[in-house]
């Protein structure tokens, strides 16, 4: 894996999420996140090992799109370092339910 992939698979209601998720990972994942979101309710990201400012924006948007469509997605298996940058942003309140 190099240092810029990301990866995820489905399982059911979930997809998880692996590898870094930041500006150059982020845009084949963003692509096709209609059809992949479609039936999804769970988004794990413990498999991330490097998320940056730019993957936490699309967590963020990810979250607002499904707010939006009066949709539920709870993201589950965040990073003390991702926990530390949502803090650093001020957005723990919109990413935590």
């Amino acid at each position: 894996m190099s240092n810029h992939a990301l990866s995820w698979t489905q399982s059911e209601a979930t997809l998880l999420l692996t590898g870094t998720l930041n500006r150059e990972s982020l845009l084949a994942f963003w692509k096709q996140r209609d059809s992949l979101l479609k039936h999804v309710e769970l988004l794990d990201v413990s498999g991330l090992h490097h998320v940056d400012s730019t993957g936490l924006a699309m967590l963020v948007r990810l979250k607002g799109e499904f707010i939006e469509q009066k949709r539920f997605l709870n993201i589950i298996g965040m990073s003390d370092n991702l926990l530390t940058l949502m803090e650093l942003y001020s957005v723990k309140s919109l990413l935590l339910d």
